[in-house]
């Protein structure tokens, strides 16, 4: 039995599946503990389930197979979009520095290197990945060694240092505990959440085996070896779809509104608790209540990276939402290769279903050119949400451009088959300030 412990807005959709799936929950918060009637288990988790930056899905981190596991039954109920890092967290690998901020690491992979570190070109060392990278994002290496516990971590870094989640009572206790027992030869020492629950006995105990693995660690081997596997990390989005199959988890839990997890994602505290006790389908009335005024748009790549837009939401015309923003001088629209100058502003229709159009305008109003983007379908309110599908169309001077079709084929793997069919608009179309109309009318009709 896995132990998995679990924080953020799926915290009680999770919590019921992974009971469900045969998991044990651990270190759960006072609330999850009242709701499924648990009894208090302060162990130190195999995996570790937490919020996305985004709001919209969830990082899954730990023992490569509890991991896998609890992705593998995520997957098969609530069908979001999966991508997996090649190379764990604190994954210990010898690598041959390639220039003076970047190293060549397991498989050719490269990875960079923060400035405070100046490497020799072509010198082999022993270095730990403190970022994986996920999908096309490089990862970050440091030429440190961390050799990762359950409840501390042992490193080159020096000094001792506490996981944010430690309340300062127990960094007091803890503290003491590194400047009187623990013996690492001047190695660092960071505490990680779980040791607040532990004894000074297994602290001490898992603090020394660390320290004869990091000492035999520090030997090196041949390059592009991997010394530790280290903590495998997944990234898990959730569009609408797999929101909706979370809320049905959470209300058989307690009393849960349908649209609770895409509302959560727009911010919503104690008026959220209202609705899920009054009941009732108001999702819909309330997204569209909320896209007013200011809004932000989350464009989410398949592999977690978020590209946020600000602007000023115009209204709702024919079922679609009209987003105006206005663009900064310099640099060139994506997809259009139109220098973007003073004055220039985008209108963004935004559909309940389908795909997002942005259409870019000189300060004059002349039309220069239309970009649209194949996305899940979009969530309304104060922040407009969307993952995107990779692939686009540009629309300029009557010319049409199919964009980023290599880029779809090689991340696809990671959506669901459902959202792997791209749909387009039947015409060439462009974003006006009452929505969206075809290319071939006249920008009045």
């Amino acid at each position: 039995m896995y132990r998995v412990r679990i924080r953020g807005v799926f915290a009680t959709a999770l919590t019921k599946l992974a009971l469900g799936w045969g998991f044990k929950i651990v270190q759960p918060t006072s609330k999850i503990l009242d709701r499924f009637g648990l009894e208090a288990d302060f162990s130190p988790p195999d995996v570790t389930v937490k919020d996305h930056e985004s709001r919209s899905g969830v990082v899954v981190i730990g023992n490569c197979e509890a991991s896998e596991a609890f992705i593998t039954k995520l997957v098969e109920y609530a069908d979001p979009v999966v991508a997996r890092s090649a190379v764990g967290l604190h994954a210990v690998f010898v690598g041959r520095a390639v220039g003076e901020s970047s190293v060549e690491g397991p498989g050719g992979a490269v990875f960079k290197v923060p400035g405070r570190y100046v490497l020799t070109p072509g010198a082999v060392g022993v270095y730990t990945v403190v970022r994986p990278p996920v999908g096309p994002a490089v990862g970050v290496a440091v030429p440190e060694i961390i050799v990762e516990g359950s409840y501390v971590e042992v490193n080159t870094l020096g000094g001792v240092r506490f996981s944010r989640h430690i309340p300062e009572a127990d960094r007091v206790r803890l503290r003491l505990l590194a400047e009187t027992r623990l013996r690492l030869g001047g190695l660092g020492v960071r505490f990680k959440s779980s040791a607040r629950y532990a004894d000074g006995e297994s602290i001490v105990k898992e603090a020394e085996a660390l320290y004869g693995e990091l000492m035999e660690l520090a030997k090196g081997g041949e390059p592009g070896a991997v010394l530790r596997r280290g903590q495998c990390v997944s990234v898990a989005l959730f569009d609408k779809f797999s929101k909706f199959r979370l809320d049905e988890a959470r209300a058989s839990a307690v009393p849960t509104v349908r649209g609770h997890h895409a509302l959560r994602a727009q911010g919503l505290g104690r008026c959220l608790d209202l609705l899920d006790h009054l009941g009732g389908d108001v999702y819909e009335k309330a997204v569209e209540f909320l896209a007013r005024g200011r809004v932000e748009i989350l464009h989410i790549k398949p592999w977690g990276e978020v590209i946020k837009m600000a602007g000023e939401a115009l209204g709702v015309f024919d079922g679609v939402l009209v987003v105006r923003r206005q663009l900064r001088p310099g640099g060139v629209l994506d997809g259009v290769g139109v220098r973007i100058e003073r004055g220039f502003y985008a209108l963004t229709c935004v559909p309940r279903d389908g795909y997002v159009v942005h259409s870019y305008y000189a300060a004059d109003g002349r039309l220069v050119g239309t970009y649209v983007n194949a996305n899940s379908p979009p969530e309304w309110g104060r922040r407009i949400i969307y993952i995107d599908l990779l692939a686009d169309k540009a629309y300029v001077g009557g010319e049409e451009k199919l964009l980023d079709v290599e880029e779809f084929e090689k991340y696809s793997h990671m959506l669901p088959q459902r959202l792997r069919e791209l749909r387009w608009p039947g015409e060439k179309v462009a974003c006006t300030e009452r929505g969206l109309r075809a290319l071939s009318q006249s920008p009045s009709s």
